[in-house]
């Protein structure tokens, strides 16, 4: 008997296990597609380079707004999500804060396919903003409790503050770092 068939085995773990392979590999090759030839790669181009037939890309995904917005999901699980737990852990609430915007930056500029295809597609929903806003707020609210982070800063700002280091990259990928150290410059609590 075959690891896939025998008794106790339901006949469908087959294709249960092949429909979340296919599903994975048409995640990845959605991001790797969106971020090498932006937004509009076509559905057909993905299925491809998922090595799965377009019916089956079809079958997970309705259309392309659906598959960005799993992909999006994906990336904010597998990147974002991880970034700030990490940081909810660091006891330092500056480094904590710097180090999630100084991530946020980095992944921005480097997804900026997948991050402009969600954009065109809506896939940035409420409930996926409030996952990162809320957490991105607990950083803000510890450093103002700890002096460090001015008082006057909202956890709205904290995403201004991630798109004006962004926008700088769109010129030259290696200066963001150097103008997002003079957003945080402006960020830290006035020294008396």
């Amino acid at each position: 008997m075959s690891a896939t068939s025998g008794p106790g085995l339901r006949p469908d773990r087959r294709l249960r296990a092949d429909a979340a392979r296919n599903h994975a590999a048409i995640l990845a090759a959605a991001r790797t597609a969106l971020e090498a030839d932006g937004p509009d790669v076509s559905l057909e181009e993905v299925a491809r380079r998922a090595g799965v037939a377009p019916s089956t890309l079809y079958r997970r995904f309705a259309g392309r707004d659906e598959l960005v917005a799993a992909v999006l999901e994906d990336y904010v699980a597998e990147s974002v999500e991880p970034l700030l737990a990490h940081a909810a852990g660091v006891a330092d609430p500056w480094a904590a804060l710097t180090g999630v915007l100084e991530g946020l930056v980095d992944g921005v500029t480097r997804h900026r396919g997948l991050l402009s295809a969600a954009k065109a597609t809506g896939a940035f929903t409420p409930e996926l903003a409030a996952r990162t806003l809320a957490p991105l707020g607990e950083l803000l609210r510890r450093g103002q409790a700890a002096g460090v982070v001015r008082a006057d800063l909202e956890p709205a700002d904290l995403p201004v503050v991630v798109h004006m280091a962004v926008v700088t990259a769109e010129r030259d990928t290696r200066c963001w770092p150097r103008y997002l150290n003079l957003l945080l410059d402006g960020m830290a609590a006035p020294r008396e």
